[in-house]
């Protein structure tokens, strides 16, 4: 398949410029897209968009609302402030967009104070208004981006109305006290970050209505699209509603290919979902920006109620002046926890273990003799501790890190119960007195968590069993932050910004060997990136886990001076046994 120059463009473009990988699997899946080689620019726009408890609020609004009174204009979008009209760039263009925006990031940490919002409603529209001082602040942290793209001819329109957030328009009069009430209900004094984001879209999706693939469907017909679970179909409203058999024209997401398709094959859904990300900075208030610990309890953190989480980035910040070279490479190490119960003993063992009071027996002797204490028994499903052998496997690798010399200087980990005893065997072994950090943003892949999240245990909980975990830590991410939604793409990109800002964090200290302690794909997502590689597809991602046994360990180190990283053999030898099966007596009868 032969790609023009400017097809690879639009591909870089069109997938957020997140790497070749990503850009040659769309290419490949639009072999087939006759827009393929027309010179047409996508469509930009900033957004200001919530971040936690009050987007949680904001959303479960737009859902109850599309549920109980119709679908109204608010709904083709995620809750977000405007801040400019849509723009067009040439996909060449890409690079200098993203630059201009980080060029933000200084002015950005000094917002005045908290963004205060208040409810504003009038005929056939409901919303919340933003105010003055923060109005002007963003009015100029726009104007210097526009000032910012002219230079390499992209022109933007700043918004020039008064700037809000939309909750409802474009809906039956019937319906407005209804929505103003349901309004009501969000409260505006709950914990909220903010987002500053560039997004684009295909120019088309303006004028068409979004349409979410919900049934698959074989086409029969030449003229027919192919329908995947998942893949949204763009279609003209017009033609929708006056379809008289169920069918109409639209072009897929996916492929790009144009056809007609069933129209109850799919549902209707936010035009934002199509939408790529290709930007996002974290907007941190002035008086955020501070040496040394958070005031505050931290097992706030666990539950939302942290008033000042963003200043983590600032925590013990360094002087840029300080520029003395280590006086040996860095190393980041990479490892996955040992052992856990139910894959050793299958995913009923709680069943099997537990009676109906929460009264644990120990019906094998792999299992933990002592069962930790929580308040609800069933909450070890989503949440299991480490077998006997987990614990031996984990403890060999830390006799196995002490043997080989090495100090490390910190241990961030995945609130996963199995990976905070895992870091704790280690920890016991090398001898050290080293704090757990427990970081949420390290979790596995949350596509696996579509019921819901674990439940924890919390700092407090951990160090009354007596694990060694630093109260004072402030995590880079809250477990409210963790989408359930969440793409394979996006926890690469979740980890990588943790290891980034980790090793950030601790590039001027002397002596400098981090460990990670995760899960199987935590040795592929923490590094990848940091290696100069694109992240894996869906189905890349899926086929290096068998590879990653317990205790499986990677390690990459820095060059002082180029300050690139690679991979090298780790300290530590693997650990290899054979499976034990579970043993019947009755079969010798």
């Amino acid at each position: 398949m032969w790609i023009s120059s400017g097809s690879y463009e639009k591909a870089i473009a069109v997938t957020g410029d997140r790497g070749p990988q990503i850009a040659a699997d769309w290419l490949l899946s639009h072999c087939n897209d006759s827009t393929l080689d027309q010179k047409t620019c996508q469509e930009y726009i900033l957004y200001l968009c919530p971040v936690g408890p009050l987007q949680k609020q904001l959303a479960d609004y737009f859902e109850k609302t599309r549920v109980q009174c119709g679908w109204n204009g608010a709904h083709a979008y995620f809750p977000h402030i405007t801040l400019c009209h849509f723009f067009k760039a040439e996909d060449s263009k890409i690079p200098y967009l993203t630059k201009a925006l980080n060029k933000l990031q200084e002015k950005l940490l000094k917002a005045p104070g908290h963004l205060e919002l208040e409810f504003f409603s009038q005929v056939n529209f409901i919303g919340l208004l933003v105010q003055k001082c923060y109005y002007d602040f963003l009015e100029e942290i726009v104007a210097d981006y526009a000032e910012e793209i002219r230079k390499v001819g992209v022109t933007m329109d700043p918004r020039r109305q008064q700037l809000h957030m939309t909750l409802a328009y474009q809906y039956s009069k019937d319906q407005h006290e209804r929505l103003l009430r349901y309004a009501k209900e969000i409260d505006l004094n709950s914990d909220v970050k903010w987002e500053f984001r560039l997004y684009s879209r295909d120019p088309r999706a303006g004028e068409c209505e979004v349409r979410e693939v919900t049934r698959s469907y074989s086409s029969n017909n030449e003229d027919e699209l192919e329908l995947v679970e998942g893949d949204h179909v763009l279609a003209d409203p017009i033609e929708l509603s006056n379809s008289k058999n169920g069918w109409c024209k639209g072009i897929s997401t996916l492929t790009g290919s144009v056809g007609m398709f069933r129209i109850g094959c799919t549902m209707r859904t936010s035009e934002t979902s199509t939408w790529t990300l290709h930007k996002s900075l974290m907007v941190v208030p002035a008086t955020n920006m501070y040496n040394g610990l958070s005031e505050g309890d931290y097992d706030n953190l666990w539950v939302g109620e942290q008033d000042d989480i963003y200043n983590k980035l600032l925590k013990n910040k360094k002087s840029e002046e300080n520029q003395n070279i280590p006086r040996e490479p860095r190393c980041l190490f990479v490892m996955r926890h040992g052992e856990r119960c139910d894959f050793a003993l299958g995913r009923d063992w709680v069943d099997s273990c537990f009676n109906s009071a929460g009264r644990y027996s120990r019906i094998n002797l792999n299992l933990p003799k002592n069962m930790l204490k929580r308040k609800n028994y069933l909450d070890f499903i989503k949440d299991c501790p480490l077998t006997e052998v987990g614990k031996l496997q984990a403890r060999l690798t830390g006799e196995g890190l002490r043997d080989a010399s090495v100090n490390l200087s910190h241990l961030y980990v995945s609130p996963a119960l199995r990976c905070i005893q895992t870091a704790h065997e280690i920890v016991t072994a090398l001898g050290l007195n080293l704090k757990i950090c427990i970081e949420p943003s390290l979790f596995e892949w949350l596509g696996w968590y579509q019921l819901g999240l674990p439940i924890w245990f919390t700092p407090d909980e951990l160090i009354d069993h007596g694990y060694a975990v630093d109260r004072n830590y402030i995590s880079y991410m809250v477990p409210t932050q963790l989408y359930l939604d969440e793409t394979v793409e996006h926890f690469y990109s979740r980890c990588a910004d943790f290891t980034r800002y980790i090793l950030k964090k601790h590039e001027h200290e002397d002596v400098c060997n981090i460990l990670i302690v995760g899960h199987a794909g935590s040795l592929d997502v923490c590094t990848r990136q940091l290696l100069g590689k694109a992240p894996r597809s869906v189905g890349g991602f899926h086929e290096i886990l068998p590879y990653v046994p317990c205790c499986s360990m990677c390690c990459c180190v820095e060059d002082p001076l180029t300050k690139k990283w690679r991979m090298k053999e780790p300290p530590v030898p693997p650990i290899t046994h054979v499976a034990n099966k579970k043993y019947n007596w009755k079969t010798l009868i």
